[in-house]
């Protein structure tokens, strides 16, 4: 089980290229992939994201890939000649509006706004994409090993609640075969408080086998239980089990909901109650889950 909070970076210097991608990961319901890249590798970005999508299911996936030139030229030098004419052009007919000599000099002519622009160098594709991909391999494996080790702390932290919901389902089943039998005394002792109201004895037979019907949490503590046991099976699954734990999670607390609607006794409230806490404890945790 992996949790989908980590950190990776890789380094390559495959052709001379000097890469670092670095991959940060936190939590989210779906993967969701971030890439920022230099603009003089844009054309990679879809082979990049295909190769992060394959090597994480589920989160918030960052990744940022810079290049270090190591201070070699990157660019050449390009001379915009006709703007130059322009400008040479401009400055005379000021000059000769003014009554003065255009002299320009050729700094001054240079300095000037887009005369001289930087063109990047062209990177060889297939070079350059094998020394990304090595970058990334590298940072993604950094990135799922401390996945790993906190999906390590995290399925401890689950089973501790686990132990504990298991626990309270368990005092529940003891508790549930008295369910009915409290039910009928609470409802019979309600009726002997009315003596003016004339109760059939057959219905009210009906009525006290009804209500203690409806108190019957016995179902209930039995998916309960069988959720939790299905819940210890996906904690030791090596794939991707969030969603699915997430989902089991929802029907623990539907069914304790269950039991406490039902409860006709203090205990079953409380342990209802314990239950339910133990659940959301459970659900808390597993928002971290892959």
């Amino acid at each position: 089980m992996r949790s989908m909070t980590g950190y990776g970076r890789g380094q390559s210097a495959l052709g001379g290229q000097r890469i670092t991608a670095e991959i940060k990961t936190v939590n989210h319901r779906f993967l969701d992939l971030t890439i920022r890249l230099p603009r003089t590798m844009s054309a990679l970005e879809i082979p990049l994201r295909k190769r992060l999508s394959a090597a994480f299911a589920r989160g918030a996936v960052t990744l940022s890939v810079t290049q270090d030139t190591g201070g070699a030229q990157a660019a050449l030098v390009s001379a915009n000649l006709p703007l130059a004419q322009e400008y040479f052009e401009a400055a005379q007919q000021v000059a000769q509006a003014v009554n003065l000599k255009a002299k320009i000099k050729l700094n001054t002519l240079l300095a000037l706004p887009e005369v001289l622009n930087l063109l990047p160098l062209e990177e060889e594709p297939e070079a350059l994409m094998a020394a990304v991909d090595e970058a990334l391999s590298a940072a993604a494996a950094a990135a799922l090993e401390d996945r790993g080790r906190e999906g390590e702390q995290l399925k401890a932290v689950l089973k501790g609640h686990l132990a504990e919901l298991q626990a309270s389902a368990q005092a529940l089943q003891d508790e549930a075969p008295n369910q009915p039998g409290y039910a009928r005394e609470k409802l019979t002792k309600r009726l002997n408080t009315m003596p003016e109201i004339a109760v059939d004895p057959q219905r009210l037979a009906q009525e006290v086998a009804l209500f203690a019907d409806r108190c019957d949490i016995t179902e209930e503590i039995s998916r309960l239980l069988a959720h939790c046991e299905q819940m210890a099976q996906l904690l030791e699954s090596p794939d991707p089990v969030g969603r699915e734990m997430d989902f089991l999670a929802q029907e623990m607390h539907r069914e304790a909901n269950t039991v406490c609607s039902k409860s006709a006794t203090l205990p079953v409230t409380r342990l209802g109650l314990a239950c339910k806490a133990a659940v959301e404890k459970l659900r808390e945790q597993i928002q971290n889950v892959e």
